[in-house]
């Protein structure tokens, strides 16, 4: 993605008024978010497609075993 702003896009945002301004901006975060998050659902996707993924019991036991030492070392 490229980091350099859009003349036109800059001398659009300067006309507009302080309430228009938060609303632009407001906008803006959401479609990053929203971007964000289809591009973390489209790289999970092709994990679960490569079988890069644990199964659930994989996880539970890993999970239960750091249970473990972390009680262990609170101690």
């Amino acid at each position: 993605m490229d980091r350099v702003l859009d003349k036109e896009l800059v001398n659009q945002l300067l006309k507009l008024e302080v309430g228009q301004q938060e609303k632009v901006l407001v906008f803006i975060k959401e479609l990053l978010a929203t971007d964000e998050l289809n591009n973390r659902a489209d790289i999970s996707e092709q994990a679960i497609i490569e079988g890069k993924t644990k199964r659930f019991e994989e996880f539970n036991e890993g999970f239960e075993e750091w249970k473990s030492r972390k009680r262990a070392s609170m101690k």
